[in-house]
Parts: C-alpha cells; structure tokens; sequence
C-alpha cells in the first residue's frame, strides 16, 4: 500500500509541481509571469527572484511581521489578518486553476481538523477572477469538503502585499503574527516535519 508521502509525491508529479502555477492563457490572477522558475522550497529565509513591480526591493520574509491585509469570505465577511493574532496561522495563496493548489489541499484541510481546536487557523487566499470565479471557488471547496476560511481576491492585491511569485505559496505565522515560514509550491502539510512545526508553534 503506498502512504500519504508516496500518493502525494506522485500527485505533485500529476500536478506539475515542478512550477509555480500561472493563470491560464487570458486569465488573470495579479502575478507577474515567470518562464522558467523552479520551485524554491526552503524551511527558512527564501531568496526571490526580482519581481517585475515598480519599486519591489524584497518580498515579505521569515521573521517580518505579517502585513495589514483584509478580504472578504465567501459569505462576504471581511476578514483580516490582524484579527487573527493570538493563533497559529497558515496563510494559503491559491487559485482553481492551479493542479499543484488541488493536490496541497486535502493535507491542508487534515491539518486544520487536527488543530483547530488547540489555535490554529488556515486563511487560503483564492486569486480567482473572471465572469462566476466566486462560484468556481465555492463549488472547489464543496467538493473537497474544505472548512477553513476561504478569502476571494480577484484583483489579486495579496499577490502584491506578500510579494509572492506564483501560486501555491504558504506562510506561516506564529501567534504573535511573525512570519516563521515561507514556502514557494505545493507542499505536503500533513508531513511529520510540517505537524511538528505546527505543534511546537502551538505549544502545550
């Protein structure tokens, strides 16, 4: 029988997680495109390449406090960041389009099951545009049974605020809002390496 860690190498694989996902051709999801881009994973400080924005020095790093941000959920309550100080959050940046967001998913949700009720939350930022994209995100969430908060961005501005690359990208943060970890592409959130950063954030 092959274990979580097999199915979700080779789902990644199906997925094309060997790139960071760009909207499809016409589509729009405020990133930049990028030819050519390897997935840069890092359990710490991750180097970015330079963007293609006026005046972008860095992009938001390990140990910056998260940045001011709102959105509105998909019941149209505003929702931000600063709110959520006081839990452990993993900040989600996704899109429908994007195969390696589909595959990251369902760890994510398992993750949030486990911990929710110790301080934990997930905010997955869905950068979905165009003619129905709320509908498109509400019927994805139905159909892999996520409960964590979904947030709608179709302008894209998240992608501009954490000065991401492409989509998945994930933070971390710990309960006083500080960024602990940054991850560019999919990943496998129910790995014992991610539930043991979670429980120490978490503490007893």
């Amino acid at each position: 029988m092959m274990g979580m860690g097999g199915r979700m190498r080779r789902g990644l694989e199906r997925a094309g997680a060997g790139r960071v996902g760009r909207p499809p051709t016409g589509g729009r999801g405020g990133i930049a495109p990028l030819i050519g881009l390897a997935p840069l994973i890092a359990m710490g400080a991750v180097t970015l390449v330079a963007g293609c924005g006026p005046g972008v020095a860095r992009g938001v790093e390990v140990g910056d406090q998260v940045p001011e941000y709102s959105a509105p959920d998909l019941a149209g309550v505003e929702i931000a960041f600063a709110d959520l100080r006081g839990n452990v959050v993993l900040i989600n940046i996704w899109a429908t389009w994007c195969g390696p967001c589909r595959v990251e998913m369902p760890p994510i949700q398992k993750s949030y099951a486990r911990f929710k009720d110790r301080g934990f939350t997930v905010i997955a930022v869905s950068i979905d545009s165009g003619p129905g994209y709320q509908e498109k995100v509400s019927a994805f969430a139905d159909e892999l049974g996520l409960e964590f908060p979904i947030l709608l961005d179709p302008e894209g501005r998240i992608s501009r605020v954490m000065q991401t690359i492409g989509v998945p990208e994930t933070f971390v943060l710990d309960r006083e809002g500080r960024i602990v970890k940054r991850l560019i592409g999919a990943a496998d959130w129910d790995s014992p390496a991610n539930q043991t950063l979670i429980e120490e954030l978490l503490g007893t």
